[in-house]
């Protein structure tokens, strides 16, 4: 997965709260939208009603990796979304991932190339312990509130965690500042075979909280 954000900040109130069982319904349309225009999804998902199919898998996506103990954040009004994981604890487990790759079949994705695109980043994923940004998405109609940066912050600002690096991938060139602006540095590209999009891999080393 790779994080998708917007940079233009508006100041609003952002209280970020642990995701329930009884969010993951609006949270899933909120990615859907979120990444309808992402160079990923709409390599895996070519079909225009993209945000709707991208929700089902989101959902089954949330629900696996809170299952799995990652951190699973939203805000208040519920604008946004984030998967944190240790990196040594990426593992959806064998029936998670068999819950996200029926989800995938069931919305119409082209499997293949999910695949690649996970393959592509797994090769290339940092082997050092560190927490990795797996999705970040705000619903476009609040891109720029702040959402997705009190997101990043809420992980990377707590003291437990000032001393350890975090990573993440992102297929929007455009999003490259924003993470830039949270301590993250690009680390390295790639580009996903057979046609598939472009990544920039960017890392973060431990930093006071900002």
């Amino acid at each position: 997965m790779a994080p998708r954000h917007h940079a233009s900040v508006r100041r609003v109130t952002v209280t970020v709260r642990v995701v329930a069982a009884d969010d993951l319904d609006a949270l899933a349309a909120v990615l859907g939208r979120a990444y309808a225009d992402d160079p990923v999804w709409t390599w895996v998902y070519p079909q225009p009603d993209r945000s709707r199919r991208l929700a089902k898998m989101f959902r089954s996506l949330l629900r696996a990796t809170r299952g799995r103990g990652a951190t699973v954040l939203t805000d208040q009004a519920r604008r946004g979304a984030a998967i944190w994981q240790r990196s040594d604890d990426r593992s959806l487990g064998a029936l998670g991932s068999l819950r996200v790759g029926a989800a995938m079949i069931a919305s119409g994705a082209r499997i293949r190339r999910g695949q690649a695109v996970m393959r592509a980043i797994e090769r290339h994923h940092p082997h050092e312990s560190h927490w990795y940004l797996a999705v970040l998405g705000t619903d476009p109609a609040h891109q720029g509130d702040g959402v997705g940066s009190a997101l990043v912050r809420h992980v990377l600002d707590d003291p437990a965690n000032t001393s350890e690096p975090a990573y993440l991938e992102t297929e929007t060139e455009a999003n490259v500042p924003f993470y830039e602006r949270h301590g993250f540095e690009v680390i390295g590209q790639l580009d996903v075979p057979d046609g598939g999009p472009h990544l920039w891999l960017m890392w973060r080393q431990p930093h006071e909280p900002s």
